[in-house]
């Protein structure tokens, strides 16, 4: 640098200013860019949230109408009413009506979620595939009853039996009165 004359130390110094603002303007982009993209994000994931909600929204009347039918499905049961009682009455009423043998049932622990209660049962059952569609049928539309088949395995029974034979947990659905005793 000691034999540049000063002009040309000025226009030296010039680039190496302009270079370091470039250099600054480049990674504040990159960073302003980064911060677009995260904007841009968050704004169409808010925007598909007010879609959805919007169209609860429009939805309200028919969804309360359906809530409604649901909820005259749902039995109430008493404070003191024992529910593995009640369910077992129901499914042998509705196997033996469709010619489903239930060869065993084991019954899960009663689970409160949110106001409904929750109780699964784990069956054994043998029966002919038309039986077993009847029954599934059954269970999907019994009237004050809210059965979900949560898992169902099906294999043959033996030896060109006609018959099949597996396990299915069903999931009843109820609420309870409280306050009232039987």
């Amino acid at each position: 640098m000691g034999n540049l004359s000063l002009r040309d130390r000025a226009i030296l110094l010039a680039v190496i200013i302009l270079a370091l603002y470039g250099l600054a303007a480049i990674l504040w982009f990159m960073k302003f860019s980064g911060e677009w993209r995260k904007s841009a994000k968050g704004y169409d994931e808010a925007v598909k949230t007010y879609q959805r909600e919007k169209n609860l929204i429009t939805r309200r009347g028919s969804l309360e109408a359906a809530y409604l039918e649901e909820e005259e499905k749902i039995p109430v049961l008493e404070e003191n009413e024992l529910a593995n009682v009640l369910w077992q009455r129901r499914l042998s009423g509705l196997a033996d009506e469709h010619n489903v043998a239930i060869n065993k049932q084991n019954y899960g622990k009663e689970e409160q979620e949110g106001v409904l209660n929750k109780l699964e049962i784990d069956l054994e059952w043998t029966a002919s595939l038309q039986s077993l569609v009847k029954f599934l049928y059954a269970l999907e539309t019994a009237d004050h009853a809210m059965f979900d088949v949560r898992s169902i395995g099906i294999s043959n029974s033996g030896k060109n039996t006609g018959y099949l034979k597996g396990k299915m947990t069903i999931c009843c659905a109820y609420l309870r009165e409280e306050g009232k005793s039987k």
